[in-house]
């Protein structure tokens, strides 16, 4: 799916997106990638609904985990920016520019790291498969190990 960064940003600063949250869910600290790819199912079911749409959108899946939510999203993009720094996408694109949309994991914990944020792109949406999925349960599960370092010091 192709979209112009002109529309991709006036779509996102005029709130006009599929912005979901699903129930926060609980996480151990010595999780295993099966259990994780488990509890983060619904969140890749309903990303997958969206993108069969062909709509813009963010999946937000609250996980407590050592004492603190920690919220992994999947968002469309067209860079590897979140949906808060819109107004920074024409940056890197000229507006009429038309260009795939994306999939990005972005992670958002005040412990994770100094800007308690982390976005990964996993690709382009139309190429949206299991492999993406996997990837990013071993990012996600990457910033978990990360995060009870962090909890720990």
């Amino acid at each position: 799916m192709k979209i112009k960064v002109a529309d991709f940003m006036q779509q996102i600063d005029g709130q006009n997106y599929q912005n979901d949250v699903l129930p926060a869910v609980d996480a151990v600290e010595k999780i295993t990638e099966q259990k994780l790819t488990e509890i983060l199912q619904p969140l890749f079911e309903h990303f997958a609904k969206l993108i069969a749409a062909e709509k813009l959108g963010r999946i937000e899946q609250p996980v407590n985990f050592v004492g603190q939510v920690v919220t992994i999203a999947l968002e469309t993009g067209v860079i590897n920016l979140p949906f808060a720094n819109n107004n920074h996408v024409d940056n890197f694109f000229d507006s009429d520019t038309e260009t795939e949309v994306l999939a990005n994991l972005v992670v958002t914990s005040p412990k994770l790291n100094a800007s308690g944020l982390r976005i990964d792109t996993l690709g382009e949406i139309t190429q949206w498969t299991e492999q993406q999925q996997q990837q990013a349960v071993k990012m996600f599960e990457a910033d978990l190990k990360q995060l009870v370092k962090n909890v720990a010091d």
